[in-house]
């Protein structure tokens, strides 16, 4: 009986002939069928049907077809959509299994964008906005005249709108109609007839964006959508806008100013993640990456902008002042190296102005010397910080002097008119701060707790 119950020593088979009284070894079919998981293995079904469904929508854009009628083939891939909602209306009326149904369901979310990126190729094929490059054989989509776009377009809304709420009142019944809005509303951006990479990168940036906002905001702290289909529901109004990133990467001649939009994007996004982060270390971290990559990507825009702007001081102005409002920014959003992050945007703030107005002797680098200093000796005055005391009023006295230079060598009643400005600006600025001495207070206690 000891022999029987005790654990095989190493090396050592287990020996079935001893056995408890009254109980007999099972049989090999008894324990094969015990080690099968029907679960597991109608959910690796699932997994694999979905995948040849989103595979066969997706290369349809890739296909090499022959000559033929492009509006017909599209609406054999809307038709796909419809055969997928077909398919889950009969396994949950007559098979009733909900999740089969709700894969159906999911699967007809993912066609839909690829639906509307065929659809803005036949749009784009006849209402164009500038010249139309070169494009592979298999990216071409031409719809036969203006008409059948604009025809396909609306038939399009009529027939995927409503399998569109049909499927997120499926997956996340609670937020189905906000979900459906913005689903649609992102597509809708993907028919816009141009394909220039910097108005692609501004509309895909602001989606993305809004989008997030949104997801932050309102669906992600709703605890019905924090099931597996509502994860899948939250994320498909994303596809659209990478979609539309993706073509243009794909299909067209990008630049660094598309690359640096791309980067922005990027930083945008994780600079509005960063707001839910608990840990004071991916913070920080998050903080300082949001910086450089929002510094990288202005830096490539910049590089296209820079030989259309008058001067070179102009040009040193628009590179360093929104370079260092990304690192006030991401201070927000940081914990410890909150103070580090503010002191590296004002010096770069700072040394932008002045070597603007170093280089080019105009009055706009004059004034953002004035302003710059001005703010920041009052900003170190508020938090009793002798050294941004003295660099900002060192700033501003120079940006003061160029100007009174400026004024009198230089015929131009502008510079004159520029000095009575900042002077009522600085007044009416010391009336601000004596009307609001309190939030000034809370202001300060935030800076001092940034140290």
């Amino acid at each position: 009986m000891m022999n029987a119950l005790r654990d095989p020593r190493p090396g050592e088979l287990p020996d079935n002939s001893h056995t408890i009284v009254g109980q007999e070894s099972a049989p090999p079919s008894v324990r094969l069928a015990s080690s099968f998981d029907p679960e597991a293995f109608t959910r690796a079904l699932r997994i694999a049907g979905a995948a040849l469904v989103v595979a066969a929508a997706s290369t349809f854009m890739l296909q090499n077809w022959q000559s033929g009628n492009d509006l017909m083939r599209y609406a054999m891939l809307v038709g796909q959509s419809l055969l997928l909602a077909a398919a889950a209306y009969f396994v949950g009326r007559t098979v009733r299994e909900g999740r089969s149904a709700r894969t159906f369901l999911a699967l007809v979310l993912a066609t839909i964008p690829v639906s509307f990126a065929v659809l803005g190729g036949l749009v784009y094929s006849r209402f164009h906005l500038g010249e139309v490059p070169a494009l592979p054989h298999y990216a071409s989509w031409i719809a036969p005249s203006k008409g059948a776009a604009l025809l396909a377009v609306f038939g399009t809304l009529i027939v995927l709108g409503p399998l569109a709420l049909v499927s997120f009142t499926a997956l996340a019944r609670k937020e189905a109609k906000a979900l459906t809005l913005a689903f649609c509303g992102a597509n809708l951006l993907v028919l816009v007839p141009m394909r220039q990479p910097e108005v692609v990168a501004v509309l895909a940036g602001v989606a993305l964006l809004g989008l997030l906002r949104l997801e932050l905001t309102r669906f992600a702290v709703c605890a019905p959508l924090d099931t597996l289909e509502g994860k899948l529901a939250r994320v498909m109004p994303f596809v659209a806008p990478v979609i539309m990133l993706g073509r243009v990467f794909h299909l067209y001649h990008v630049g660094p100013a598309f690359i640096g939009g791309v980067l922005l994007i990027a930083a945008a996004v994780l600079w509005q993640l960063l707001s839910a982060a608990a840990s004071e270390f991916r913070r920080d971290a998050g903080a300082w990456m949001a910086s450089s990559l929002g510094m990288i990507g202005w830096g490539l825009c910049w590089s296209e902008l820079m030989a259309r702007l008058p001067s070179v001081g102009v040009a040193i102005l628009l590179l360093g002042l929104p370079a260092a409002s990304m690192l006030f920014l991401s201070a927000i959003r940081a914990s410890q190296a909150r103070s580090a992050l503010l002191g590296l945007g004002t010096i770069f703030a700072l040394l932008t102005a002045l070597s603007a107005s170093v280089v080019d002797r105009g009055t706009a680098a004059a004034f953002c010397c004035i302003v710059l200093g001005v703010s920041v000796a009052v900003w170190g005055a508020s938090m009793r910080a002798r050294l941004r005391i003295v660099a900002g009023a060192l700033v501003a006295l120079w940006g003061l002097g160029l100007q009174v230079w400026l004024a009198v060598h230089a015929d131009n009643l502008l510079r004159w008119v520029s000095l009575t400005v900042v002077g009522i600006l600085l007044i009416v600025g010391s009336a601000y701060i004596e009307r609001n001495r309190g939030r000034l207070a809370r202001f300060g206690q935030w800076g001092v707790a940034a140290k």
